[in-house]
């Protein structure tokens, strides 16, 4: 196969900040088209319906900039492991998802007795109707492809040098502000979920165990009645 030739003058560091700040003026320009398109629009209440359109555009941006710089993403990273290992990531996922879902349902049960609006609202009831969630699992494992396989990869390419905490701290910050449409507590969260799974990609080499978790974040809370 003929190796695709590479934009001049780019090297790996300046691809890098080049994909980051293109995503994230794609994030401010698919929010302001979706609401002139919409402006009835909530961005803060309806940021998932803005994040459909986001993720599609950064999926496209990423493929020239793959193609034509120094940019890599680790394929490897959507094979499943085997053996002892398999046991282990499986064993460890569904500890942490056990720990988070316990968590959320205390939550709801602390809103219940302090909130009376969150009390009225149904157990499972929002989100079992999946109109409109049929994209998320898709969602959730095209965000962390991006986000780890490309981004974490090319940070750690990129700084060489750098201990694992910085690497995952990188990451986590730039998860964050692709966020910046929901509220703060949202996006902070989604930042700290980031930098706690890129150890788990560090360690492990593949995705699934942080697409689980992705996974449960972001569709447990709204199905649950949390916001």
């Amino acid at each position: 196969m003929k190796k695709p030739k590479q934009i001049p003058g780019l090297d790996h560091k300046s691809s890098l900040n080049l994909l980051l700040l293109g995503a994230l003026f794609l994030e401010i320009i698919v929010t302001k088209v979706v609401i002139l398109i919409r402006p009835d629009m909530d961005p803060w209440g309806n940021a998932s319906d803005i994040n459909k359109f986001y993720m599609a555009s950064m999926a496209l941006l990423v493929i020239p900039l793959w193609l034509k710089t120094p940019l890599v993403i680790h394929w490897g990273a959507l094979r499943f492991p085997k053996g002892k290992k398999l046991r282990r990531e499986i064993l460890e996922t569904l500890g942490i998802s056990a720990v988070l879902v316990l968590g959320m349902i205390g939550i709801r049960l602390w809103m219940n007795a302090h909130d009376p609006e969150a009390a009225a609202r149904p157990w499972f009831g929002l989100y079992l109707n999946i109109h409109g969630r049929w994209f998320y699992p898709f969602s959730a494992i095209l965000q962390e492809l991006l986000v780890k396989a490309l981004v974490q990869e090319n940070i750690r390419r990129v700084n060489p040098s750098a201990s694992i905490h910085r690497i995952v701290l990188l990451t986590g910050l730039f998860f964050a502000v692709l966020h910046m449409n929901y509220p703060l507590y949202y996006l902070l969260g989604a930042g700290l979920m980031c930098a706690l799974t890129g150890y788990l990609y560090e360690r492990d080499g593949n995705l699934w165990g942080s697409v689980v978790i992705h996974f449960i974040l972001g569709f447990l809370p709204r199905a649950l009645g949390l916001c």
